[in-house]
């Protein structure tokens, strides 16, 4: 308790000059800490290439749709991170890698994609950036009746 007594005893003290001298220094820290973030982070993008939204109709029973991966952009703080992409899905992958999207009834199927880095990642105050690409399969439309 006494330091604190001491400290405050010894801020009263300083100088009108040094205590503006102070403020400003932070102020000047502050938005030179700002400014290196703001570089820094200025090329960041996480994006899905190709389409995020796939609509695909019902077709034979059997049919499947095969998926080719257009892959996504992860740039965090100007490094490229898609090296530490993780991909969540139920879709299987046939042998030379595309997803397998079955057509031969209505759904909707997804693959979501996270990186870790500080910016998009599991650190974020709201958890990690997620990018999703949906396949909807839907049934075709039959006429009303009217015609």
């Amino acid at each position: 308790m006494a330091n604190r007594k001491n400290l405050s005893k010894a801020a009263r003290k300083l100088h009108t000059v040094t205590k503006i001298v102070i403020v400003l220094s932070l102020a000047v820290g502050i938005g030179i800490g700002f400014g290196v973030c703001s570089l820094l982070s200025a090329g960041d993008d996480f994006r899905l290439e190709g389409d995020a939204a796939i609509t695909l109709d019902v077709g034979a029973a059997g049919s499947t749709y095969f998926y080719a991966e257009e892959g996504v952009t992860a740039i965090c703080f100007g490094r490229d991170v898609s090296d530490t992409l993780q991909v969540e899905t139920e879709l299987e992958r046939d042998a030379e890698g595309h997803y397998v999207i079955p057509t031969d009834r209505a759904g909707v199927y997804t693959i979501t994609y996270t990186v870790d880095c500080l910016k998009f990642g599991d650190k974020m105050p709201g958890g990690a950036i997620k990018r999703i690409r949906v396949f909807t399969v839907t049934a075709a439309e039959e006429g009303n009746g009217n015609g």
